[in-house]
C-alpha cells in the first residue's frame, strides 16, 4: 500500500507561504515532534518552534481543512496540544510559540509511541479520511537507539502514515533518521538550527506530494496508429515512465501495465509482471511502435480484462489512463467499451493529444469531465504529469476501501499552450443544493461510505462558492441529524471535506421527518439558503420510510419549495414511494446495488442542471 506521509523534521525559524499556493486541497493531521534535549539550549529550541510557525502558516487551519498538534521530549513527554485543539491559524500559532523547553536527555521512543498511542486517535483529534502527517525534530541520537527504531517501525505499520526525518548539527545519526523515515525520501538533514529553512520548500514539496494510502493497479493504454510515428510514441513511453517513477511499486502497493492499440492491440507489460519501479521503467522504453488504424475499443477491452478481479487478487483502486492522439475507427463500440470499463469501477483519465481528436468521443470515454485531459502536442505531456499524479492519490483516499482521504485539486487541462480550470457543471450557476441521506441500519457504513462517495463526486464537479452552487447535508435514521448548512462552508475544500467526514448512524428509516428539516429548518435565510437561487433536494434511500402517510405529506409540502429527486438502492426501495417524494417523473433515479451509484452520476448532473438551475 501506498503510505501517507508521517514526516519526522528538525526544524528552524525562517519560512514564507508555500503551502497554501502548492497543495491548498489536501487537507492533513500533521504532528510536530520536537526534541527538546539539553543538547539544544533554549535559543536552538525556539528557533525549531518558529520554523514550526512559519511552515504552519502556509496551511488552511481548520476542523475541516489542516489540524496541528505540537508534542515535545527530552526525559519525558509533553503534550503540548492534541489535533482538536484549536482550529484557527492564529490560535495555533499563538499555541506553538508557547511551548516550554523541557531540557534533559534524548528518549525518542517514548515520543514516538505517544504519537502512535495519543495523537493519532481519533479521541485527540485525528480523523481517518486524512493524511497523517508526524514532523519530529531532532539535534542528536536518542538514548535509546534500539527502542526508538523499534517504536518507529509501530508508528510506520499503520498505513495512513508516512514519516519523513530531519536531522539537524553533526551530532545526527544518519542510520536512526533513515530508521524513522518512511523511506529515504523522507530523510532531511541541515548543519545547523539557522539553516532550516534551507529545507522549507523541499519539506513542502514532500508534504503536498503525500500519496493516499490503498493498493492501486494503474494501467496504461497507448495509441501506436500511424498518426503518431515512431518519435512521437517514444514521447508517449516517456509520459508513462514520468508517472510510474513518482510510485512505490510492489504488489501489495502500486502494479503497472501496458497495452498499445492500433489496428489491433498488444499487452505489453501485464499489470501483475513487475514488482520493481526499475523493471517496469526499463521495459516500457523497450515497447515498439506498432503502426496501423485506430481501434480504441479493442485496447479498452483488454485494459477491462487486466484490472478485473480475475487477474486482480489484491483489493486496489484501479486507474487507466488513455494517450490518443486522433479518433477511433469504431466510435459506438468506443462507447460500449468505455461504459463497461466504468461499470467495472474503473477510474479512467484520458489524455488528447493535439487538434485532430474528437473530444465527444474523450468525454465519453473518461470517468466525468475531470478526468480528460487536453495538450496541444506530445512535447506538452510532461506539462500534466504531475496533475495526474496528484489526481490519482487523491482518487485512492476517495473510496471506501481506505481509511484516509485527501482531497483533490481541480482538474487543470492544458489547451493551446495555457492552463485553465475545468468548467464546472451547469456553469457559473447560483444554485443551494441539499442532500438528504438515508444512514439507516439496513445501508451498513461500508455501503454509507459509497452513498458520500457519489454525493462527493457530484459535488466535486460545481462551482462552490456564494456566488455560485452552495450545498447543505442532512442524514436520517430514527432521528434527523444536520451535518451542514448552506452557510456553514462556502469554500470548495471545505465542503468536499464536510462531505467525507459525514459519519454513520445505524437506526430506524424517519424520512418523513427528513423531509420535514429540508423544509422548515434548511431552506431557511438563517441557514444560508438564498432568495436569488434554485432551491434542489437530493434524497437517496435503500428502503422505505417508516411512517408512509407522513412521508406523502411531508414530500408534497416540500415539492412546493424545492425541485426534489429520488434516488433508490437496492431490491427493497419502494418504487411508488420514490415517486411521491420526487417532484416529477424525471426525477425519479434507481440502481440495482450501491456500487452503481456512479452510473447515473451524469444523468442526475444533467437532470439538475437541465431543470431549474
Amino acid at each position: 500500500m501506498l503510505h501517507l506521509a508521517v514526516l519526522l523534521v528538525v526544524i528552524s525559524c525562517h519560512g514564507t507561504n508555500a503551502l497554501t499556493r502548492a497543495c491548498p486541497y489536501k487537507p492533513a493531521d500533521i504532528v510536530f515532534v520536537v526534541d527538546g534535549s539539553g543538547s539544544e539550549r533554549l535559543a536552538n529550541f525556539q528557533k525549531q518552534l518558529a520554523f514550526i510557525q512559519n511552515f504552519t502558516g502556509q496551511f488552511e487551519i481548520g476542523k475541516n481543512q489542516t489540524q496541528v498538534s505540537l508534542v515535545t521530549f527530552s526525559t519525558d513527554v509533553t503534550n503540548e496540544f492534541n489535533l482538536n485543539t484549536y482550529y484557527s491559524k492564529s490560535d495555533v500559532l499563538a499555541a506553538i510559540g508557547r511551548a516550554h523547553y523541557p531540557n534533559g536527555e534524548t528518549y525518542t521512543h517514548l515520543a514516538l509511541d505517544h504519537v502512535r498511542m495519543h495523537s493519532l486517535t481519533t479521541q485527540f483529534g485525528a480523523r481517518l479520511n486524512v493524511n497523517k502527517i508526524v514532523i519530529v525534530l531532532t539535534d542528536g541520537k536518542s538514548n535509546e537507539g534500539l527502542l526508538t527504531v523499534q517504536a518507529a517501525n509501530l508508528l510506520k505499520q499503520r498505513k495512513d502514515v508516512t514519516v519523513i526525518a530531519i536531522g539537524i548539527g553533526n551530532e545526527v545519526d544518519p542510520t536512526e533518521l533513515a530508521a524513522i523515515a518512511s523511506n529515504k525520501n523522507h530523510t532531511f538533514t541541515v548543519t545547523s538550527f539557522d539553516l532550516l529553512q534551507t529545507i522549507r520548500q523541499d519539506l513542502t514539496d514532500t508534504t503536498c506530494h503525500t500519496c493516499g494510502q490503498g493498493a492501486a493497479d494503474i494501467f496504461f493504454l497507448l495509441d501506436s496508429s500511424g498518426s503518431e510515428g515512431t518519435t512521437n510514441f517514444r514521447k508517449q513511453l516517456e509520459f508513462v515512465n514520468s508517472i510510474a517513477n513518482e510510485f512505490d511499486f510492489g504488489p501489495d502497493t502500486t502494479q503497472m501495465g501496458l497495452a498499445t492499440f492500433a489496428t489491433g492491440v498488444s499487452l505489453e507489460i501485464p499489470v501483475t509482471r513487475y514488482h520493481t519501479k526499475t523493471e517496469f521503467m526499463q521495459n516500457v522504453l523497450r515497447v515498439p511502435f506498432r503502426d496501423g488504424e485506430s481501434n480504441l475499443h479493442l485496447g479498452l477491452e483488454m485494459t477491462r480484462n487486466q484490472l478485473s478481479d480475475k487477474i486482480l487478487t489484491v483489493k486496489s483502486h484501479r486507474f487507466a489512463i488513455i494517450l490518443t492522439d486522433g479518433r477511433s475507427l469504431e466510435h459506438e463500440r468506443t462507447v460500449d467499451e468505455s461504459r463497461k470499463l466504468h461499470m467495472a469501477g474503473v477510474e479512467t483519465f484520458v489524455i488528447g493529444i493535439g487538434s485532430d481528436v474528437d473530444e465527444s468521443e474523450l468525454l465519453d470515454v473518461a470517468s466525468d469531465r475531470n478526468h480528460l485531459f487536453r495538450v496541444n502536442s506530445f512535447l506538452q505531456l510532461d506539462t500534466i504529469h504531475q496533475q495526474i499524479v496528484d489526481r490519482i492519490c487523491a482518487e485512492k483516499t476517495v473510496f471506501p476501501t481506505t481509511l484516509a482521504t485527501t482531497t483533490p485539486k481541480p482538474t487543470t487541462h492544458t489547451t493551446m499552450g495555457t492552463t485553465t480550470t475545468t468548467k464546472p457543471a451547469c456553469g457559473p450557476k447560483v444554485a443551494d443544493i441539499l442532500f438528504i441521506l438515508d444512514s439507516s441500519d439496513s445501508e451498513g457504513p461500508e455501503n454509507f461510505k459509497k452513498i458520500l462517495d457519489f454525493v462527493y463526486n457530484f459535488a466535486h464537479q460545481f462551482a462552490i462558492g456564494v456566488n455560485n452552487v452552495l450545498f447543505s447535508l442532512i442524514t436520517y435514521s430514527s432521528d434527523v441529524n444536520v451535518r451542514f448548512y448552506f452557510n456553514t462552508f462556502t469554500s470548495r475544500n471545505s465542503v468536499l471535506n464536510a462531505i467525507l467526514n459525514t459519519s454513520y448512524i445505524g437506526l430506524g428509516t424517519n424520512t418523513s421527518d427528513a423531509l420535514n428539516v429540508a423544509r422548515t429548518v434548511m431552506f431557511r435565510p438563517e441557514h444560508g439558503s438564498r432568495p436569488n437561487a434554485t432551491n434542489i433536494a437530493i434524497v437517496i434511500t435503500d428502503g422505505r420510510s417508516r411512517n408512509p402517510n407522513a412521508t406523502i405529506t411531508e414530500a408534497a409540502l416540500l415539492k412546493k419549495t424545492a425541485d426534489v429527486f429520488s434516488i433508490g438502492i437496492g431490491p427493497d426501495v419502494d418504487q411508488h414511494e420514490l415517486g411521491i417524494i420526487a417532484s416529477k417523473p424525471t426525477n425519479v433515479m434507481q440502481v440495482n446495488s450501491f456500487e452503481l451509484l456512479h452510473t447515473i452520476q451524469d444523468k442526475i448532473t444533467q437532470a439538475a442542471c437541465s431543470g431549474r438551475i
